[in-house]
């Protein structure tokens, strides 16, 4: 083997870093220290407040409003510019000269993100199970996973079809606006992106439940994953303009 075919790999590895480097500082930067202590705020403010006025949450709300809501944010918030400020970012310019596809690259990016929202979820369920209520850790995080991908997919499909982070923000405020105002209605039916496994309804068999449960969770994470897939059909053909 040439000395110039042993290098290649160690170059294409090295490209692959720098590229990886390049998006965690994109997607995450300053932005994402504001936002963890925005997070730690808020879980101490509802925890406070629940002291204060000697309220008893229910395990819905607990998961509502100390995991879910605040995963879902951080989802959608860096799930934003994942695509869509690939350009000013001079991202474009190390992604042409990787060997690897670009799909593959930007399916990394969507795992980076995937790997960090569990991270987050993960330290966010582990302060619930110390301070507020006595969950089972993984089983809750594999349950809160899907919907926070599926929204993570969904933020991505939007942003490049409107080829701005800023509008596919938008468009996320406006359906989590409505999954919250169905939740009433439909927080126990299996189209809900948030049911919740440990609320089960009074006169529901617990074997039709756990269905129910496992559906609504494979669901929304194939739903996760075919709305990314469509975010890459649409970028290839945005790359092939941009080219």
């Amino acid at each position: 083997m040439s000395a110039a075919q042993e290098k290649r790999p160690r170059i294409k590895a090295s490209v692959l870093l720098l590229y990886m480097w390049m998006t965690l500082r994109v997607v995450f930067g300053f932005k994402a220290l504001l936002f963890l202590v925005a997070a730690t705020a808020h879980f101490i403010l509802v925890c406070v407040i629940a002291v204060k006025t000697e309220a008893t949450l229910s395990l819905r709300e607990v998961l509502m409003w100390l995991v879910w809501i605040p995963t879902t944010i951080f989802a959608v918030f860096f799930s934003m510019e994942m695509i869509s400020r690939e350009r000013n970012a001079g991202l474009l310019e190390t992604l042409f000269t990787v060997s690897a596809s670009s799909s593959r690259l930007w399916v990394f990016k969507f795992m980076t993100i995937t790997v960090c929202l569990a991270l987050f979820a993960l330290a966010l369920i582990v302060a619930t199970y110390w301070k507020v209520a006595d969950i089972p850790i993984f089983l809750t995080l594999l349950y809160i996973l899907p919907p926070v991908v599926f929204f993570a997919g969904l933020t991505t499909i939007f942003s490049v079809m409107f080829k701005s982070g800023t509008a596919a923000g938008i468009c996320m405020a406006a359906v989590l606006a409505f999954v919250l105002i169905i939740a009433q209605g439909l927080s126990t039916n299996i189209v809900y992106p948030y049911l919740n496994p440990f609320d089960k309804p009074y006169g529901i068999e617990s074997f039709i439940w756990t269905r129910t449960v496992i559906y609504n969770k494979i669901g929304f994470l194939l739903l996760g994953g075919v709305c990314f897939w469509r975010a890459l059909r649409w970028l290839d053909r945005r790359e092939r303009l941009l080219n």
